[in-house]
């Protein structure tokens, strides 16, 4: 029977950026789990704007991101997103991810947790090409820099995501066959490959 762990992740989402290390310890843990990393976009539409309109909501979240996953966005990252004309958008980051999904799929997981890391711990804008050409080039990845306003791109990437049902981020689904369970959303990683072995157990 065919098994794969469905991957809900948007590169803005801080929750996400708590997730990384649980989604690490899995990939450690269980090599031969697949995970398909899909992109519903969460920083989109009427979403998108100044990003330092943003602070006082993030900031607000950031004592319980860190009570619940042991991370939060650094100064770094607050003092990024208050340069002027930084924009608060999940377009240009999806672009890339698209584009590497595409051409090594192998490798995107590691790039979208090495993206949001460096955009919440190192205050890396993810709307900047020099970013993402910095990223790929650490990764060893010998691809082009992607085109981070290709619309028809992105727009098709937040589709699919979409497709999946998954309206909130993380969201982890474990599908085997024609069956799927929406996992709860464990920040431990003991706890969360505990979870993940039980569903694949039974």
């Amino acid at each position: 029977m065919s098994e794969r762990l469905i991957y809900g992740f948007d590169p803005l989402c801080g929750w996400c950026f708590g997730l990384v290390p649980a989604m690490r310890a899995v990939q450690a843990a269980m090599p031969d789990l697949p995970i398909t990393l899909v992109l519903p976009g969460l920083v989109t539409g009427t979403r998108v704007g100044p990003y330092a309109e943003m602070e006082g909501y993030i900031r607000g979240a950031s004592a319980r991101l860190m009570a619940v996953t042991g991370r939060a966005p650094t100064e770094a990252f607050f003092e990024m997103i208050r340069r002027p004309g930084v924009t608060g958008d999940s377009g240009p980051p999806t672009a890339v991810l698209a584009a590497v999904l595409h051409a090594a799929p192998d490798r995107v997981l590691s790039l979208a947790h090495a993206m949001t890391e460096a955009h919440f711990i190192t205050g890396a804008d993810l709307n900047c090409t020099m970013t993402h050409r910095r990223l790929l080039d650490e990764m060893g990845l010998d691809l082009p820099t992607p085109d981070l306003h290709d619309t028809a791109l992105i727009a098709a990437t937040w589709a699919a995501g979409r497709g999946y049902g998954i309206a909130s981020f993380p969201t982890l689904i474990y599908a085997a066959g024609t069956e799927r369970s929406v996992l709860p959303t464990v920040y431990d990683p003991d706890a969360l490959i505990g979870l993940i072995a039980d569903l694949r157990a039974a």
